[in-house]
């Protein structure tokens, strides 16, 4: 069992990386006062769309700008409605989340007709010196880019929303978008370019499962398997913090790998049967004993999922 440590560790922070990057973007957007619940499906949108560019072009650059592209244009669809027109956010939401999924499903089944897409996952790369350091090593120091850029994607947007400007603007929307309005800020338009945004670290959330972990993509619903919904349960964790977004997202994703690593290495055939299903169920466990541990002392934007009309 102590064989499995360390590569259930090594595991957990790419399985962590998509929720992270997903749960950043979903910060942003909350901190300004709008609830996206289409992160899951633009996930798999944006999956499918950066495989299928990826494979086609030989890119991974093009496959996650792609990526993104994808992921804005639903960000901006619900933005539209839901900031401009002022619609209920739950259901717009689950609207979005259905049809990035629909789009993503109905594409995937219509070109694997033609060809199959399947990729090369991004290599590791080893941070001379130090990926040799027993445990932490390759934990810590033998990770792919996107691994390294949803830790950076973390701290910078922490200092961005804390110690800027712009950061104290995002606040105040959330906070009281009258006294805002007020002072002269654009409340919609700030929440425009945060659910923008947040759809956006979606799409790259979703596009670091394919490019970055898997090679490869099924139905979206089975290939992001609940991880935009975990990200909204880590934005609550972290207290709508990027900072904390970080430990949020790797406890999920320590579930993924416990699981993973314990059915990939045969830890679980001569146990009993339906052990396996167990095992998956991990990071919904987490979540679930999240909800109920930490539901209390968590304080949302006041203005969180209330549209704002000028007067």
């Amino acid at each position: 069992m102590t064989d499995l440590i360390t590569p259930i560790l090594a595991a957990s922070l790419p399985l962590s990386m998509p929720i992270l990057f997903a749960s950043v973007g979903e910060v942003y957007a909350e901190r300004a006062g709008i609830l996206n619940l289409g992160i899951e499906g633009i996930m798999g949108l944006s999956a499918f769309v950066s495989l299928w560019v990826t494979y086609s072009t030989g890119s991974y650059l093009y496959g996650l700008l792609a990526a993104i592209v994808a992921a804005g244009l639903m960000g901006l669809l619900y933005s539209y409605a839901s900031v401009r027109i002022g619609t209920n956010q739950l259901i717009t939401g689950l609207l979005i989340y259905t049809l990035s999924l629909g789009i993503a499903d109905f594409s995937y089944r219509r070109l694997t007709s033609v060809s199959f897409p399947l990729i090369q996952p991004l290599p590791p790369i080893s941070i001379p010196g130090l990926s040799d350091l027993p445990v932490v090593g390759p934990v810590l120091f033998h990770q792919n880019v996107m691994v390294y850029a949803s830790l950076a994607v973390a701290i910078v947007m922490g200092a961005v929303l804390y110690r800027t400007t712009w950061g104290l603007k995002i606040r105040a929307v959330g906070e009281n978008p009258e006294a805002s309005d007020a002072a002269g800020i654009n409340v919609n338009m700030v929440r425009q370019l945060c659910v923008l945004f947040g759809a956006m670290m979606a799409g790259v959330g979703g596009a670091s499962l394919t490019l970055g972990y898997l090679g490869l993509y099924n139905s979206g619903g089975l290939l992001v398997a609940g991880r935009g919904w975990i990200a909204l349960v880590v934005v609550i964790f972290s207290r709508w913090s990027p900072y904390r977004a970080v430990a949020g997202s790797w406890v999920f994703g320590l579930g993924y790998s416990i699981a993973a690593t314990s059915i990939g290495s045969g830890l679980v055939a001569g146990a009993a049967q339906g052990t396996e299903y167990f095992l998956l169920m991990i990071p919904y466990v987490f979540a679930l004993a999240f909800v109920f541990v930490f539901h209390r002392g968590t304080k949302p934007p006041s203005s969180l999922t209330v549209p704002y009309k000028r007067k």
